[in-house]
């Protein structure tokens, strides 16, 4: 059982990544909780209107408390880069040791370094690394973009592993768009892929994924059951980063069944294992996990704690979603706990990143919060708060027009 949260700047840097091919050890990228095939990279990219998503409200009434995240992985796939003329393999190795260290922007000037010298076949794991850390800066156009490029030119060149990370990579950007039946379709495309290549470490990472998108579902005995069989992989090849999301997965599942004890045994390990093996990434957002077990059971002062530690971690290591769902955190335990006047501004500082990335998950719960602010505080208090909290009038209209179409879809009462 975990207590308290951790202190994440006493963190070690990420592991070293093996020198081929799929990396055992790749990044944990994470989805919000709303939430292949070869040749169909470039229908992936021909986006719909970002428009506000209105889940089936009856069927999220259980879910709209707080914003939940899973644990997802990104396929970094290495190609034989690391075997390239230096050229190529210098800024590629400095571009993920930038990656290493979170510094994004940096991490893809070296990667398009790599790539004004790469050859043909060169091009894909290169577009892959850079789509990855577009997806870390909230960037999920431009990851889309370069994620559907690599899927077609993988095709092209017969490249089958590179196809894979491409394709379960564009499943994570649909996940997060809110769009489960397209992202699973990749992703379910990604494993039968490695499963004829018997690549078992890419094998963990679709199920998990995969996992992830049945529980955005509601099918919680298929998420457990994907989840469980990932993590089997993973402890049998003892990959330290699988097993985290494994557990962490895992524990999200509990979590959804009630079982709150059994949650927070599994996430006391996965903060553990999180925190030897130097998971940033991980070990933030699993605080966040862990707060919202506690929002559960009632224990709003500890889950305020942390919720504010798993802040503090993703602002760190630059990752805009997770920023986004802790700030939405935040402002709703404040909410629940009558400081209405404090929970605003980090609910539209939430909303505000939740609209610029496109990310459908965590909407609905931000904007459910910032209507029970107005009612508690009146139209004109709130309109003073969103006008301090936002750059333009026009802002502040927006938000409260937005608002207003929520409380006309609501179908319960105003005053919760």
């Amino acid at each position: 059982m975990i207590d308290e949260p951790g202190n994440i700047a006493k963190m070690t840097p990420m592991g070293n990544t093996p020198e081929q091919g799929f990396d055992p050890a790749a990044l944990m990228l994470i989805v919000l909780v709303a939430g292949i095939g070869i040749g169909i990279g470039i229908v992936a990219l021909r986006r719909r209107p970002k428009v506000p998503r209105w889940m089936d409200l009856r069927r999220a009434r259980k879910r709209l408390d707080v914003i939940r995240r899973d644990l997802d992985r990104m396929f970094e796939y290495m190609g034989n880069l690391r075997d390239s003329e230096s050229a190529v393999s210098r800024p590629f190795e400095q571009g993920v040791a930038a990656m290493k260290r979170c510094h994004w922007n940096q991490a893809i000037e070296h990667f398009q370094e790599a790539r004004q010298h790469a050859t043909r076949v060169q091009l894909v794991p290169l577009l892959v690394h850079i789509g990855m850390c577009h997806y870390m800066q909230g960037s999920l156009d431009d990851a889309l973009r370069e994620f559907g490029e690599g899927s077609r030119l993988a095709d092209r060149d017969r490249d089958r592993l590179g196809a894979a990370a491409a394709l379960a990579n564009i499943g994570v950007i649909h996940h997060e768009y809110g769009e489960f039946g397209s992202a699973l379709t990749h992703l379910n495309e990604a494993l039968g892929i490695v499963r004829e290549l018997d690549n078992q470490p890419a094998v963990a990472l679709c199920l998990g994924n995969i996992g992830n998108i049945h529980r955005s579902n509601g099918r919680l005995d298929d998420a457990l059951k994907s989840h469980e069989d990932a993590l089997a992989i993973s402890r049998s090849l003892n990959d330290e980063l699988g097993m985290v999301s494994g557990l962490g997965n895992t524990a999200s599942v509990r979590h959804d069944k009630g079982e709150f004890d059994k949650a927070l045994e599994l996430y006391a390990e996965v903060i553990e294992k999180a925190r030897r093996i130097g998971d940033h990434i991980g070990y933030a957002i699993e605080l966040g996990s862990i707060g919202s077990v506690y929002y559960d059971k009632g224990d709003f002062d500890r889950a305020l704690r942390f919720y504010e530690d798993s802040l503090a971690g993703a602002r760190r290591i630059g990752f805009r979603l997770a920023v986004a769902t802790e700030l939405g955190n935040i402002g709703l335990v404040l909410d629940k706990r009558g400081a209405h006047g404090q929970a605003v501004p980090n609910l539209v500082e939430a909303l505000s990143i939740l609209l610029s990335i496109g990310a459908s998950g965590g909407q609905l719960q931000v904007l459910l919060g910032m209507s029970r602010c107005d009612d508690a505080l009146g139209r004109e208090r709130m309109q003073e708060l969103l006008n301090q909290s936002l750059a333009s009038d026009e802002g502040a209209a927006d938000m409260l027009d937005r608002i207003d179409q929520l409380r006309r879809r609501r179908p319960w009462p105003t005053k919760p």
